[in-house]
């Protein structure tokens, strides 16, 4: 092996597909010291190029096209003894140890890890067994989901994580919609017995509350207009800006065809009908005491000669 330097840079996705504890780093690089044995593991910094030592083996020698990342992110070094015998290494960035391990690739001649992440002939790429597939057109970039024989499937968003869309929460914005609504819909939209009535409303969806206000104001007979606007409660996370947590309405109601009074009759109106119809009473006793009198004379009358003068009085 030549004196100069030996570096390999071994790359990975970051996040999206593993977790490292200790994300201050962004590549592995080994490389030979200068004595030309064994091998000197650094985690860099790709933006900055700062390079940290972090541990060193005195082996022979090292392979850099057999060595790898696993799964875990934990960077396997593929060693090599004088006479040609293999002794794996992996560096835990987590705990920041190098240890040997024993490796299952000894027995075979080659081993080729199978693509986590691949690009079809159509563009598709897919991401994992379980894929999250990406598409790039012309106009848009595509995201959908399969299982591993490729039905698709729901993409879920769990473990408390938000979906944001433009710095907005989608499932509390579809939230605070319902609220808004709800708020709105406890307002007046036609004023009865006034020409104008006004008030106050709340509403709540999925937990989230809003309030609201409005008038209605009748203008004629035939014609009456409604204004309203209801708000989110202050103070949520991702709601976005002002006009995503306000909501109003405005309208007009035009009755048509020919008017038809209401047959309601007011409480006033009520008690003159009832003092009315008392003295319709008082009149219509008045009248059959008289009646009964004057049956009475005419009975008398016939019961009486012609001669006799008959005097009456009431």
């Amino acid at each position: 092996m030549k004196n100069l330097k030996k570096l390999v840079l071994f790359s990975f996705l970051g996040s999206f597909l593993c977790n490292i504890a200790k994300a201050d780093f962004d590549t592995y690089s080994i490389k030979t010291p200068e004595n030309n044995v064994g091998f000197e593991v650094y985690t860099c910094v790709e933006s900055t190029g700062i390079c940290t030592s972090r541990a060193t083996a005195g082996i022979s020698s090292w392979n850099a096209g057999t060595s790898y990342v696993d799964k875990e992110n934990n960077l396997i070094i593929h060693g090599l003894y004088a006479n040609g015998d293999s002794r794996w290494y992996k560096y835990d960035a987590n705990s920041d140890n190098l240890s040997e391990i024993d490796d299952w690739k000894d027995d075979y001649g080659i081993s080729l890890e199978k693509k986590l992440i691949r690009t079809d002939s159509n563009g598709v790429t897919s991401v994992g067994e379980n894929s999250l597939k990406l598409k790039e057109t012309s106009s848009e970039q595509q995201l959908w989901g399969t299982n591993s024989i490729g039905e698709i499937v729901p993409i879920n968003i769990t473990n408390g994580s938000k979906l944001l869309i433009n710095g907005r929460d989608v499932e509390q914005s579809i939230n605070n919609v319902g609220a808004l609504s709800a708020a709105l819909t406890g307002l007046p939209t036609v004023p009865t017995e006034t020409t104008l009535s006004c008030g106050l409303g709340t509403g709540t969806h999925g937990g989230d509350f809003a309030f609201s206000g409005g008038c209605a104001s009748k203008v004629n007979d035939k014609l009456s207009i409604n204004y309203a606007a209801s708000m989110t409660i202050p103070g949520q996370d991702y709601a976005g800006d002002f006009e995503d947590k306000f909501s109003a309405r405005a309208g007009f109601v035009w009755k048509l065809g020919k008017s038809i009074k209401p047959t309601q009759i007011s409480l006033n109106e009520s008690k003159n009908l009832k003092i009315e119809d008392k003295d319709l009473k008082m009149q219509n006793d008045e009248l059959l005491a008289r009646l009964e009198k004057l049956e009475k004379l005419t009975l008398t009358l016939k019961l009486t000669p012609d001669s006799e003068v008959i005097s009456l009085s009431k």
